[in-house]
């Protein structure tokens, strides 16, 4: 039975409205809650978090288009029903199946995710999604696509930074995003009045951001105000915020008492006046929609259908232990292509502007997204320039704010699978964007391949200075500009991590760190911006360098996890130096000066990509060498550098004629701003050199 609804003040009528069906989803949630609940108490599976008050959230979703997005939370069952329709889905993910259509069983239950149905995968990190709604709202903007976006968190979800990121991305950009609050009273056991203060209706108008209150239990009235803010979103009149009003009928989860946080006569008055299914039911008798009868005979029909797929979905298989490392990582397979185009000299920063013109003449949808990106010198040191004069438009000045920046690229990048660019100014300055860079490289393995985040993230890393250390003096960077930041990222499973050397690594890498279905930090060191080619203590130029300073114009790609090796000298290998980034140039430069004083040939192993790192390359060097020195502008705390030495003990120890030695920066903040300090700070040539020396003479 359907029921024609006109949206007041909306331009177009809503469609029709099945409200029968619409009930029958509600009480396929509620009797799916109470399964579950029932099925963990009885020790079936560990976890079950449920959904019980927050029915009418399938109201606000049919009031959606089929191909519009969705950013869910774990309280969204009813949503889930009703955009799919797949009531063994949650089944199949509390029982952890590898038929789940979320995860394959990989997920807690309630972890809502499907690429089929647009939409985003549920973290429990609470509101995390929301930055990467932002940047689903941006593309679609972009595009000038019809379609808009749902987001959707609780009364806590608001106080996080992720939901202000989100909030900002939206008031600034006008994106197509209505924001649901389902403020049921309580963030596990605290009360939502300590999440914001005032009215968060007023609050959000405040901020540039449409708001309305909803109350929340009346279905028929959600229904009707989603049909309404849903047109103003789509109409373009900018982003909504609704707060709607719910009542919370269980527990935070499985694992908390209801009755230790919540007194007996506010849950019951909760159960008597906040039941949105039982007050649907209610109006549909009241208006002659349904008999009383019809009430129960529903909910026993949804029980048997759901005792009926459990029985099924028991056959099922469960995941298996063989599994566990899959879907990790997607690093493109490398095609080999030789670069045609005329080479010139260029530094590193001319070759990075190069790049980012080839990736947006070849996809329209890129873009580079950043503080000061889109001002005419293209950022602070000048990445974008070209960029900004070649493709107007590709190159976006953000609001200062880093999560807002990676969040509006990753999400971008979801929406069609093309990785877009976030520049975070320094290295350092990531941190406020740690937990959604960390998300972003999880989901390919929390959905088990199901979505990918095609994403670059570009950074100024490492000390400052415009070049060498050994010949560009002190940088002047100090505290918040001058880390190196690798261990950040490193450390991060499901990310690739890259810090070339060269302006002709630069390029080809950046060109191919586009091609990859995982997160990329892409560390580009200040002091290689215009750096020209490492020279020995007498002021030659080291010719085994010399030649990546000539980049090819046009597109060409380099292999991510492979390494390059640089022989200087003749004869076999006395020793093996491995590094990336400034260090490589530092270690050429110590590596010629020792060659010109003793003679023999020292290698020196440019990483290039840090994450998944050149296994194969290491050990063949350190083999040949039987000596080896691993150098990195790091601090000596939890580093990278320290991870590769470790490997290199552990992997090659019967190869090793001497214990590897370890250079790296001094274990202190990064790092003091007068010359003395700074130039102190981190390794030099002459540092190397004494190493050098100290090796050849065991």
């Amino acid at each position: 039975m359907t029921v024609n609804i006109r949206a007041k003040e909306a331009s177009t009528p809503a469609e029709s409205l099945d409200i029968l069906s619409l009930y029958r989803t509600m009480v396929t949630a509620r009797v799916t809650n109470d399964l579950l609940k029932t099925r963990k108490t009885q020790g079936r599976f560990p976890f079950y978090i449920g959904c019980a008050g927050h029915e009418s959230m399938a109201a606000v979703v049919a009031a959606l288009n089929h191909d519009d997005w969705m950013s869910l939370y774990y309280r969204d069952l009813a949503a889930w029903l009703q955009r799919t329709g797949d009531m063994y889905g949650p089944l199949r993910e509390a029982y952890s199946r590898t038929t789940g259509p979320m995860s394959a069983g990989r997920n807690m239950p309630s972890h809502y995710s499907s690429k089929r149905h647009r939409i985003l995968p549920t973290f429990s990190e609470v509101a995390a999604l929301a930055p990467f709604a932002g940047g689903v709202g941006f593309s679609l903007k972009w595009h000038k696509r019809n379609e808009i976006i749902l987001f959707t968190t609780g009364d806590g979800g608001v106080a996080t930074n992720d939901f202000n990121a989100l909030f900002r991305q939206t008031a600034v950009h006008q994106l197509p995003v209505l924001m649901v609050i389902e403020d049921n009273g309580w963030a596990i056991t605290a009360p939502s009045t300590i999440q914001w203060g005032g009215s968060l209706v007023e609050w959000a108008k405040g901020g540039g951001v449409y708001a309305e209150e909803v109350d929340g239990t009346d279905t028929m009235a959600t229904y009707e105000a989603s049909v309404r803010l849903v047109e103003h979103v789509r109409s373009g009149k900018g982003p909504v915020l609704m707060h709607l009003r719910l009542g919370l009928l269980d527990p935070h989860s499985s694992s908390t008492d209801i009755r230790s946080y919540r007194t007996k006569e506010e849950i019951e008055i909760t159960k008597a006046t906040k039941d949105p299914v039982k007050n649907f039911g209610h109006w549909l008798v009241e208006h002659g929609y349904l008999q009383e009868d019809d009430i129960e005979r529903i909910r026993k029909e949804v029980r048997a259908e759901l005792e009926h797929a459990e029985t099924e979905i028991l056959q099922e298989p469960e995941p298996s232990a063989d599994r566990v490392l899959k879907d990790v990582l997607r690093v493109p397979t490398w095609q080999e292509n030789i670069p045609r185009g005329t080479k010139k000299q260029l530094p590193m920063l001319g070759a990075i502007n190069e790049a980012l013109i080839e990736l947006a003449q070849r996809d329209p949808g890129f873009f580079v997204y950043g503080q000061d990106v889109g001002s005419p010198k293209g950022g602070v040191f000048g990445a974008t320039a070209m960029l900004v004069t070649q493709c107007p438009g590709r190159a976006i000045s953000s609001p200062l704010n880093e999560q807002v920046i990676v969040g509006i690229a990753a999400g971008a990048g979801m929406v069609d699978g093309n990785a877009r660019c976030a520049e975070i100014q320094f290295v350092d300055y990531h941190q406020s964007a740690a937990q959604t860079i960390r998300l972003a490289a999880r989901i390919l393995y929390q959905t088990y391949g199901g979505w990918t985040v095609p994403l670059l993230i570009r950074t100024k890393s490492g000390s400052g200075g415009g070049g060498p250390i050994s010949s560009g003096g002190a940088g002047g960077g100090a505290f918040g500009h001058s880390n190196a930041g690798e261990q950040w990222f490193t450390s991060v499973p499901g990310m690739i991590t890259i810090c070339p050397a060269t302006p002709f690594d630069a390029k080809g890498l950046l060109l191919e760190a586009a091609r990859a279905q995982s997160p990329v930090a892409f560390l580009e060191r200040g002091r290689l911006y215009r750096s020209e080619p490492p020279k020995d203590s007498q002021g030659n130029i080291i010719a085994a360098m010399a030649e990546y300073w000539s980049v090819p114009e046009g597109y060409y790609t380099l292999p991510i996890g492979k390494a390059r090796r640089i022989r200087i000298g003749n004869g076999p290998t006395s020793i093996a130096i491995i590094s990336w980034g400034t260090m490589v140039l530092e270690s050429c430069t110590a590596a010629a000066n020792s060659v010109n004083r003793y003679g023999g040939a020292i290698e020196v192993v440019d990483l290039r990509t840090l994450a998944p790192f050149d296994e194969e390359a290491v050990a063949a060097a350190v083999r040949e060498a039987n000596r080896v020195i691993v150098v990195t502008e790091e601090d000596d705390l939890t580093s990278f550098g320290r991870h590769l030495h470790s490997w290199i003990v552990q992997n090659c120890f019967y190869d090793l004629d001497a214990t590897p030695s370890f250079i790296s920066a001094l274990p202190a903040p990064a790092a003091p701003y007068n010359a003395t300090e700074e130039s102190a700070f981190y390794p030099t040539a002459k540092t190397i050199e004494q190493k050098i020396e100290e090796l050849l003479a065991e």
